[in-house]
Protein backbone atom coordinates (compact mmCIF):
# COMPACT_ATOMS: atom_id res chain seq x y z
CA UNK A 1 0.00 0.00 0.00
CA UNK A 2 3.03 2.32 0.50
CA UNK A 3 3.52 2.36 -3.26
CA UNK A 4 0.20 4.14 -3.76
CA UNK A 5 -1.33 7.37 -2.61
CA UNK A 6 -5.05 7.30 -1.77
CA UNK A 7 -7.15 10.43 -2.36
CA UNK A 8 -10.65 10.83 -0.86
CA UNK A 9 -13.22 13.35 -1.97
CA UNK A 10 -16.76 13.98 -0.79
CA UNK A 11 -19.36 14.20 -3.47
CA UNK A 12 -21.86 17.04 -3.44
CA UNK A 13 -25.26 16.47 -1.92
CA UNK A 14 -24.30 13.73 0.52
CA UNK A 15 -23.73 11.36 -2.36
CA UNK A 16 -21.06 9.60 -0.42
CA UNK A 17 -17.30 9.48 -0.35
CA UNK A 18 -15.25 8.41 -3.27
CA UNK A 19 -11.60 7.44 -3.31
CA UNK A 20 -8.92 6.71 -5.89
CA UNK A 21 -5.37 5.61 -5.77
CA UNK A 22 -2.37 6.94 -7.66
CA UNK A 23 0.98 5.29 -7.86
CA UNK A 24 3.44 7.19 -5.72
CA UNK A 25 5.99 7.49 -8.58
CA UNK A 26 3.34 8.86 -10.96
CA UNK A 27 2.21 11.38 -8.35
CA UNK A 28 5.77 12.58 -7.82
CA UNK A 29 6.32 12.85 -11.57
CA UNK A 30 3.11 14.80 -12.08
CA UNK A 31 4.07 17.11 -9.21
CA UNK A 32 7.49 17.73 -10.73
CA UNK A 33 5.98 18.37 -14.16
CA UNK A 34 3.43 20.78 -12.67
CA UNK A 35 6.10 22.61 -10.71
CA UNK A 36 8.31 22.85 -13.82
CA UNK A 37 5.40 24.17 -15.86
CA UNK A 38 4.61 26.72 -13.14
CA UNK A 39 8.22 27.88 -12.94
CA UNK A 40 8.44 28.08 -16.74
CA UNK A 41 5.22 30.08 -16.93
CA UNK A 42 6.42 32.52 -14.28
CA UNK A 43 9.80 32.87 -15.99
CA UNK A 44 8.19 33.50 -19.37
CA UNK A 45 5.81 36.02 -17.79
CA UNK A 46 8.71 37.88 -16.15
CA UNK A 47 10.74 37.85 -19.36
CA UNK A 48 7.79 39.05 -21.39
CA UNK A 49 7.20 41.82 -18.90
CA UNK A 50 10.89 42.77 -19.15
CA UNK A 51 10.75 42.62 -22.93
CA UNK A 52 7.75 44.95 -22.99
CA UNK A 53 9.54 47.33 -20.63
CA UNK A 54 12.69 47.23 -22.75
CA UNK A 55 10.58 47.77 -25.84
CA UNK A 56 9.01 50.88 -24.34
CA UNK A 57 12.46 52.14 -23.28
CA UNK A 58 13.80 51.43 -26.75
CA UNK A 59 10.92 53.36 -28.30
CA UNK A 60 11.56 56.28 -25.97
CA UNK A 61 15.29 56.20 -26.69
CA UNK A 62 14.58 56.10 -30.42
CA UNK A 63 12.32 59.14 -30.07
CA UNK A 64 14.97 60.98 -28.08
CA UNK A 65 17.60 59.98 -30.64
CA UNK A 66 15.45 61.30 -33.50
CA UNK A 67 14.93 64.55 -31.61
CA UNK A 68 18.66 64.82 -30.89
CA UNK A 69 19.45 64.12 -34.54
CA UNK A 70 17.13 66.93 -35.61
CA UNK A 71 18.70 69.32 -33.10
CA UNK A 72 22.21 68.44 -34.28
CA UNK A 73 21.27 69.05 -37.92
CA UNK A 74 19.61 72.35 -37.00
CA UNK A 75 22.69 73.33 -34.98
CA UNK A 76 24.94 72.42 -37.92
CA UNK A 77 22.84 74.54 -40.30
CA UNK A 78 23.07 77.53 -37.93
CA UNK A 79 26.84 77.16 -37.72
CA UNK A 80 27.06 77.12 -41.54
CA UNK A 81 24.94 80.28 -41.71
CA UNK A 82 27.14 81.90 -39.06
CA UNK A 83 30.24 80.97 -41.07
CA UNK A 84 28.78 82.67 -44.16
CA UNK A 85 28.03 85.79 -42.16
CA UNK A 86 31.51 85.79 -40.68
CA UNK A 87 32.99 85.65 -44.19
CA UNK A 88 30.84 88.61 -45.27
CA UNK A 89 31.81 90.45 -42.10
CA UNK A 90 35.48 89.81 -42.84
CA UNK A 91 35.11 91.43 -46.27
CA UNK A 92 33.55 94.54 -44.70
CA UNK A 93 36.24 94.59 -42.03
CA UNK A 94 39.01 94.48 -44.64
CA UNK A 95 37.35 97.37 -46.49
CA UNK A 96 37.36 99.34 -43.24
CA UNK A 97 41.02 98.46 -42.69
CA UNK A 98 41.89 99.76 -46.16
CA UNK A 99 40.12 103.05 -45.36
CA UNK A 100 42.15 103.22 -42.16
CA UNK A 101 45.37 102.58 -44.14
CA UNK A 102 45.81 99.15 -42.54
CA UNK A 103 46.65 95.90 -44.29
CA UNK A 104 43.80 93.38 -44.67
CA UNK A 105 43.78 90.50 -42.21
CA UNK A 106 45.65 87.57 -43.87
CA UNK A 107 43.64 84.41 -44.52
CA UNK A 108 46.02 82.25 -42.50
CA UNK A 109 45.53 84.52 -39.49
CA UNK A 110 41.75 84.28 -39.77
CA UNK A 111 42.01 80.48 -39.75
CA UNK A 112 43.11 80.71 -36.09
CA UNK A 113 43.79 76.95 -36.12
CA UNK A 114 43.65 74.90 -32.94
CA UNK A 115 45.78 71.93 -31.87
CA UNK A 116 44.71 68.37 -31.07
CA UNK A 117 44.95 64.77 -32.31
CA UNK A 118 44.91 64.02 -36.01
CA UNK A 119 41.70 63.06 -37.87
CA UNK A 120 42.67 59.35 -38.06
CA UNK A 121 42.93 59.09 -34.30
CA UNK A 122 39.71 60.98 -33.79
CA UNK A 123 37.70 58.89 -36.23
CA UNK A 124 38.93 55.68 -34.67
CA UNK A 125 37.71 56.87 -31.29
CA UNK A 126 34.56 58.71 -32.28
CA UNK A 127 31.83 57.25 -34.48
CA UNK A 128 28.50 58.37 -35.87
CA UNK A 129 26.95 61.43 -34.31
CA UNK A 130 29.71 61.64 -31.73
CA UNK A 131 32.17 62.43 -34.53
CA UNK A 132 29.72 64.97 -35.95
CA UNK A 133 29.40 66.64 -32.55
CA UNK A 134 33.18 66.82 -32.27
CA UNK A 135 33.33 68.48 -35.70
CA UNK A 136 30.59 70.97 -34.81
CA UNK A 137 32.32 71.79 -31.54
CA UNK A 138 35.56 72.53 -33.41
CA UNK A 139 33.73 74.73 -35.93
CA UNK A 140 32.06 76.64 -33.12
CA UNK A 141 35.35 77.05 -31.28
CA UNK A 142 36.97 78.45 -34.42
CA UNK A 143 34.11 80.90 -34.93
CA UNK A 144 34.52 82.15 -31.37
CA UNK A 145 38.25 82.64 -31.95
CA UNK A 146 37.59 84.45 -35.24
CA UNK A 147 35.04 86.67 -33.52
CA UNK A 148 37.58 87.64 -30.86
CA UNK A 149 40.14 88.40 -33.58
CA UNK A 150 37.66 90.56 -35.49
CA UNK A 151 36.81 92.52 -32.34
CA UNK A 152 40.51 93.27 -31.86
CA UNK A 153 40.80 94.29 -35.52
CA UNK A 154 37.80 96.63 -35.26
CA UNK A 155 39.31 98.27 -32.18
CA UNK A 156 42.48 98.86 -34.19
CA UNK A 157 40.49 100.38 -37.07
CA UNK A 158 38.47 102.59 -34.69
CA UNK A 159 41.63 103.86 -32.97
CA UNK A 160 43.16 104.79 -36.34
CA UNK A 161 39.98 106.47 -37.61
CA UNK A 162 39.51 108.40 -34.37
CA UNK A 163 43.11 109.57 -34.55
CA UNK A 164 42.68 110.64 -38.17
CA UNK A 165 39.37 112.32 -37.33
CA UNK A 166 41.15 114.50 -34.78
CA UNK A 167 43.67 115.48 -37.46
CA UNK A 168 40.88 116.19 -39.98
CA UNK A 169 38.89 118.22 -37.48
CA UNK A 170 41.97 120.26 -36.59
CA UNK A 171 42.96 120.95 -40.21
CA UNK A 172 41.55 124.14 -41.80
CA UNK A 173 39.43 123.09 -44.77
CA UNK A 174 36.68 125.68 -45.52
CA UNK A 175 36.38 129.32 -46.54
CA UNK A 176 36.24 131.54 -43.47
CA UNK A 177 33.14 133.31 -44.73
CA UNK A 178 30.23 132.87 -47.12
CA UNK A 179 29.94 135.33 -49.93
CA UNK A 180 32.45 138.04 -50.70
CA UNK A 181 35.30 137.51 -53.14
CA UNK A 182 39.05 137.00 -53.06
CA UNK A 183 40.71 140.42 -53.39
CA UNK A 184 44.34 139.66 -52.52
CA UNK A 185 46.31 136.41 -52.69
CA UNK A 186 49.06 134.92 -50.56
CA UNK A 187 52.70 135.83 -51.36
CA UNK A 188 54.44 138.82 -52.87
CA UNK A 189 52.21 141.76 -53.77
CA UNK A 190 52.14 145.57 -54.03
CA UNK A 191 51.54 147.05 -50.56
CA UNK A 192 48.49 149.36 -50.91
CA UNK A 193 49.94 151.88 -48.41
CA UNK A 194 53.62 152.04 -49.41
CA UNK A 195 53.41 151.01 -53.07
CA UNK A 196 56.33 148.66 -52.55
CA UNK A 197 56.55 144.90 -53.08
CA UNK A 198 55.87 143.13 -49.79
CA UNK A 199 55.07 139.60 -48.67
CA UNK A 200 51.40 139.08 -47.92
CA UNK A 201 51.12 136.43 -45.18
CA UNK A 202 47.48 135.55 -45.85
CA UNK A 203 44.59 136.18 -48.22
CA UNK A 204 41.99 138.96 -48.25
CA UNK A 205 38.27 138.48 -48.84
CA UNK A 206 36.37 141.62 -49.78
CA UNK A 207 32.96 141.54 -48.06
CA UNK A 208 30.43 143.85 -46.46
CA UNK A 209 30.92 144.95 -42.89
CA UNK A 210 29.01 142.61 -40.59
CA UNK A 211 29.46 139.50 -42.76
CA UNK A 212 29.82 136.46 -40.49
CA UNK A 213 33.34 135.03 -40.10
CA UNK A 214 33.65 131.30 -39.33
CA UNK A 215 36.34 129.16 -37.74
CA UNK A 216 37.78 126.93 -40.44
CA UNK A 217 38.46 124.00 -38.07
CA UNK A 218 37.90 122.84 -34.50
CA UNK A 219 40.14 124.50 -31.95
CA UNK A 220 40.60 126.86 -29.03
CA UNK A 221 40.67 130.65 -29.19
CA UNK A 222 44.11 131.85 -28.08
CA UNK A 223 43.66 135.53 -29.03
CA UNK A 224 40.59 137.75 -29.23
CA UNK A 225 41.54 141.42 -29.02
CA UNK A 226 42.74 144.51 -30.87
CA UNK A 227 46.33 144.17 -32.04
CA UNK A 228 48.11 146.94 -33.92
CA UNK A 229 47.72 147.00 -37.71
CA UNK A 230 45.55 143.85 -37.64
CA UNK A 231 42.80 145.72 -35.81
CA UNK A 232 40.36 143.42 -34.08
CA UNK A 233 41.86 139.94 -34.53
CA UNK A 234 41.05 136.39 -33.48
CA UNK A 235 43.58 133.57 -33.39
CA UNK A 236 42.52 129.92 -33.05
CA UNK A 237 44.87 127.08 -32.15
CA UNK A 238 43.59 123.92 -33.86
CA UNK A 239 46.22 121.51 -32.58
CA UNK A 240 48.38 119.25 -34.77
CA UNK A 241 50.54 122.34 -35.45
CA UNK A 242 47.78 124.47 -37.07
CA UNK A 243 46.71 128.02 -36.16
CA UNK A 244 44.49 130.46 -38.04
CA UNK A 245 44.04 134.24 -37.78
CA UNK A 246 41.07 136.44 -38.71
CA UNK A 247 41.88 140.17 -38.81
CA UNK A 248 40.31 143.64 -39.42
CA UNK A 249 37.06 142.50 -37.77
CA UNK A 250 34.29 144.88 -36.79
CA UNK A 251 33.24 142.67 -33.87
CA UNK A 252 34.61 139.71 -31.90
CA UNK A 253 32.03 137.11 -30.83
CA UNK A 254 34.28 134.73 -28.87
CA UNK A 255 36.66 135.02 -25.95
CA UNK A 256 40.13 133.72 -25.21
CA UNK A 257 40.13 130.09 -24.02
CA UNK A 258 36.80 129.29 -25.70
CA UNK A 259 36.57 126.09 -27.74
CA UNK A 260 35.04 126.45 -31.20
CA UNK A 261 33.92 124.06 -33.94
CA UNK A 262 34.43 124.16 -37.68
CA UNK A 263 31.88 126.54 -39.30
CA UNK A 264 31.09 128.20 -35.95
CA UNK A 265 30.70 132.01 -36.26
CA UNK A 266 33.43 133.75 -34.27
CA UNK A 267 33.32 137.36 -35.53
CA UNK A 268 32.12 139.85 -38.13
CA UNK A 269 33.93 141.38 -41.14
CA UNK A 270 35.08 144.98 -40.57
CA UNK A 271 37.59 147.68 -41.45
CA UNK A 272 39.69 148.03 -38.30
CA UNK A 273 43.46 148.44 -38.12
CA UNK A 274 45.59 149.05 -41.21
CA UNK A 275 42.91 148.55 -43.84
CA UNK A 276 41.74 150.28 -47.00
CA UNK A 277 38.18 148.97 -46.86
CA UNK A 278 35.84 146.39 -45.38
CA UNK A 279 37.44 142.97 -45.76
CA UNK A 280 38.70 139.87 -43.90
CA UNK A 281 42.41 139.10 -43.69
CA UNK A 282 42.82 135.34 -43.17
CA UNK A 283 46.05 133.46 -42.31
CA UNK A 284 46.97 129.79 -41.90
CA UNK A 285 50.07 129.04 -39.81
CA UNK A 286 51.56 125.54 -39.57
CA UNK A 287 54.35 125.11 -37.03
CA UNK A 288 55.29 128.81 -37.08
CA UNK A 289 55.32 128.91 -40.90
CA UNK A 290 52.68 130.79 -42.87
CA UNK A 291 51.00 128.64 -45.51
CA UNK A 292 48.84 129.62 -48.49
CA UNK A 293 45.28 129.51 -47.05
CA UNK A 294 43.85 128.61 -50.47
CA UNK A 295 45.58 125.23 -50.19
CA UNK A 296 43.39 124.52 -47.16
CA UNK A 297 40.03 125.23 -48.71
CA UNK A 298 38.05 122.24 -49.99
CA UNK A 299 35.67 123.42 -52.75
CA UNK A 300 32.00 123.11 -51.89
CA UNK A 301 30.41 119.98 -53.34
CA UNK A 302 33.68 118.06 -53.34
CA UNK A 303 33.74 114.96 -51.13
CA UNK A 304 36.53 112.54 -50.39
CA UNK A 305 35.74 108.82 -49.86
Amino acid sequence: MDRYLTFLYIRRGNAGVKSFRVHRGLAVSLSVVFAAMLITSVTLAVRYSGFMLDSRKLTELQRENDELTGNIRSFGAKIEELERRMEANLELQNQARVLAHLDPVPDDVMEVGIGGPGPEREMSRETGYEALLVSLEKDLDMLVRQSDLEVESYHEVIDILESEKKVRDSTPSIRPLKGGYLSSRFGRRMDPFTGRIARHLGVDYRARTGTAVMSTADGMVTMAKKKGSLGLVIEVNHGSGFRTRYAHLSRILVSRGQRVKRSEIIGLVGNTGRSTGSHLHYEVIFRKTHRNPLNYVIPEGVYFD
